[in-house]
């Protein structure tokens, strides 16, 4: 059915808007169509703008704003004051949610703090609600200029991404004063009267139908804003929009739920705290939803009466569960137990898909990550060492869940580098995340022929003998070579070490004068028909030629990035 309202008359600057934004404003009537379209677009610009501000605040910031998550959440109050600063900053407390998720995933911060930090961020999305609703119009053109210029002429990343948040946020502005005027026209309309004036006596479906609208965008400041704007419009009646605000508080809790269900039990703890406390908050007050209504009746033609009251909700909530953080704590962690047995979880510590929109602090966490490998390289060399120095196998086990976990974490380490390449970065991030690639695959090279190696122990028929005296002595000390170079090829790579280098590319040059040794002596006692010798042969062969070839790789980590 088409919908006709009919269209009111308004100022000179304001016609002069709506003209620009309902192309049949001449008419005495304009389709209800376009104008749901243009709401509906404007919804969407908005989203766009809030997703701006974040990627920008978080390229440009997202390692200070992460350091200083980590650092100041220590204690209770300085957790929720930091909670309640970062996101100001990023306009998102689901971005605030995953990001202190994380951190609890891998045991940096305690469940309470966590718990803490996620009132912090509601009342910090409040602020900035209370922030974007003031929209003079000025602002938003002077923010889309300003921000354009920055992103499109600065050569600095940093002055680029703040462009891209500035950009963002005029965007926002803009979106919200489209939603204004063309919000106008449904004031008029008898169906949307009808729908509100029904709503209004279904508090609970109204709650549901918000939450459920809130969960779809992702974004309760965007709802907040939307549900403002018809307010101020007149389309949204004050007791329906004081109802929508709980829904969209309430929704706003389910994308960091889902975002989490994957994460360990103390990963999920913030957000299903965080919903139990709004869950809680939004049932305590809508019993006085008709009070604060009669109350506020003389305010409708506020345009921050709903932000007011969104704020004021949250504010409830800090106060009325701040105190109690560390008994919810204790709840959830009893009732929400880590659902993923050990073992089960990823072998990364480091790797978070959340540091992508931050590409320094991911490819510092992808570092770490190779250091792990390398950790794991040397634990399968020691192995080596004392088959070598017994002449018996190493623990099969060991070696090969050392290979597995290198193996792993190797993939995954270049899975991530390659999201991050895909990411709007700077030409040296670009060459960090290439060399860093280039570090992992020569890692796993030397983690997969250090294992070959000690497997070859394994063989029945080699074990039935001992290295003579001198072959094992020979094997030892090119190992010792190998254990050097091992230990300081990724600090030569990473510090762009030229002194580390020169030592390595000597140390190679030492190897191979060794591995020469070796051989020329292991056949001189071949000669004298030495039985260690002759019973090893094979294996003290093959091994020389697998020790120069760990070293090339190592020798090549070392040259990455010169």
């Amino acid at each position: 059915m088409r919908l006709r309202w009919t269209a009111r008359k308004s100022s000179s600057v304001r016609s002069c808007h709506t003209s620009a934004l309902n192309p049949s404003q001449g008419d005495e009537t304009i389709s209800g169509t376009l104008v749901l379209l243009q709401i509906a677009g404007s919804v969407t610009l908005m989203l766009w703008g809030i997703r701006l501000i974040r990627t920008g605040i978080m390229r440009a910031f997202g390692g200070s704003l992460r350091a200083t998550l980590a650092r100041a959440m220590n204690g209770r109050m300085s957790s929720f004051a930091v909670g309640l600063g970062v996101t100001i900053f990023l306009q998102s407390s689901t971005a605030t949610a995953l990001l202190v998720s994380s951190f609890a995933a891998k045991g940096l911060v305690s469940t309470t703090a966590a718990l803490a930090v996620m009132l912090g961020a509601d009342i910090g999305t409040s602020i900035a609600a209370q922030i974007l609703s003031f929209n003079p119009t000025w602002l938003a053109y002077v923010a889309v200029f300003i921000g354009v210029v920055l992103h499109g002429r600065s050569t600095i990343y940093a002055r680029r991404q703040i462009g891209r948040a500035l950009l963002g946020l005029g965007l926002v502005l803009l979106a919200l004063n489209f939603i204004r005027i063309s919000s106008e026209p449904l004031r008029e309309s008898e169906v949307l009267g009808f729908v509100f004036a029904a709503l209004e006596d279904e508090v609970l479906l109204t709650m549901f139908l918000t939450a459920i609208l809130t969960w779809l965008v992702h974004s309760s400041l965007a709802v907040v804003l939307l549900i403002a704007a018809l307010s101020t419009s007149g389309v949204v009646p004050l007791g329906t929009g004081l109802v929508m605000v709980l829904g969209a508080n309430i929704g706003g809790t389910v994308p960091p739920i889902l975002a989490t269900l994957s994460a360990s039990g103390p990963g999920q703890h913030a957000a299903i705290g965080n919903a139990c406390f709004k869950l809680c908050a939004a049932l305590l007050v809508l019993p006085f939803v008709p009070m604060l209504q009669s109350w506020l009746q003389n305010q409708t033609n506020n345009p921050q009466i709903m932000v007011h009251v969104h704020m004021g909700f949250n504010f409830l909530v800090a106060v009325l569960f701040l105190p109690w953080v560390g008994s919810v704590a204790e709840i959830l962690k009893r009732n929400v137990p880590n659902a993923f047995p050990a073992g089960s979880e990823s072998l990364t510590k480091y790797l978070d898909r959340d540091l992508l929109s931050s590409p320094t602090i991911a490819l510092t966490s992808a570092t770490r990550e190779l250091y792990r490998v390398n950790e794991l390289v040397e634990k399968t060399l020691a192995l080596l060492k004392q088959s070598v120095a017994s002449s018996s196998p190493p623990d099969p086990a060991a070696v090969s869940a050392n290979r597995a976990q290198a193996t792993t974490i190797v993939e995954e380490v270049k899975l991530f580098l390659t999201e991050i390449t895909r990411e709007e970065i700077s030409d040296t991030e670009s060459r960090s995340a290439m060399n860093l690639l280039l570090l992992a695959t020569n890692l796993w090279h030397v983690s997969d022929l250090v294992a070959n190696a000690a497997d070859q122990f394994a063989t029945p028929s080699d074990m039935q003998y001992r290295f003579s005296s001198e072959g094992e002595g020979e094997l030892l000390e090119i190992l010792e070579v190998i254990q050097n170079g091992l230990h300081i090829a990724l600090s030569a790579s990473l510090h762009n070490d030229d002194k580390v280098r020169k030592t390595i590319q000597k140390q190679r040059k030492e190897l191979e004068k060794l591995v020469d040794k070796s051989r020329s002596t292991h056949f001189s006692r071949l000669e004298v028909r030495n039985m260690s010798s002759i019973n090893t042969t094979s294996l003290h062969n093959e091994l020389l030629r697998d020790f120069s070839r760990i070293y090339y790789h190592i020798h090549t980590a070392a040259k990455v990035g010169a």
